[in-house]
């Protein structure tokens, strides 16, 4: 039961068509301090202003990633979302984001308050901050990079960094065939 919820959450959070290897560049590392990075990139054919959109438009949100979501966008405002459609908004089956801060069109920093039950290491997730940043390389063309930092050792933070090393590889991949669409 608890392999089909994980496959269940994967195919419905991060769910992708396959793409080439070399689209997603995986730029993880180690701190001196032997917490690991996870920081993977995709360049968009696209404006800052449109991808923005994928991560704190609400209707956006719904259309493409998740069909039960909420964003109060401001420094210490939140992300709800709920990729079951029958999900309900402050339920167990919704992953909720606090905002740490943002920039607009630049950058998002959030830290997890909860996830739907199922995710490997999900205790530890709370310790983890996600970092969006998007980086304009002209007009219709933006590098968008998606960091994880904080994961520490042990079995726990190596689940979850496998599980999100593949997800946000599949969920960059998405946000690309998304964002490139005319």
């Amino acid at each position: 039961m608890r392999k089909l919820l994980i496959a269940t959450l994967m195919a419905a959070s991060f769910g992708a068509p396959a793409m080439a290897a070399d689209t997603v560049v995986n730029s993880s590392f180690t701190e001196p301090n032997g917490d690991r990075v996870l920081q993977v990139s995709i360049v968009i054919d696209a404006p800052a202003a449109k991808i923005w959109k994928s991560f704190v438009d609400e209707p956006t949100l719904k259309a493409w990633n998740a069909p039960v979501a909420r964003v109060d966008l401001r420094n210490g405002g939140a992300i709800e979302q709920g990729y079951d459609p029958q999900a309900k908004l402050g339920g167990p089956n919704t992953i909720h984001h606090s905002i740490i801060t943002y920039l607009p069109e630049r950058l998002l920093v959030l830290r997890n308050i909860s996830t739907p039950p199922g995710l490997p290491g999900a205790e530890l997730y709370r310790q983890i901050v996600q970092i969006v940043s998007l980086e304009p390389l002209g007009e219709d063309r933006t590098r968008v990079t998606l960091s994880h930092s904080g994961y520490g050792q042990g079995a726990g933070y190596d689940g979850l960094y496998r599980f999100f090393t593949q997800g946000n590889t599949g969920y960059l991949a998405a946000l690309k065939t998304l964002n490139e669409k005319p």
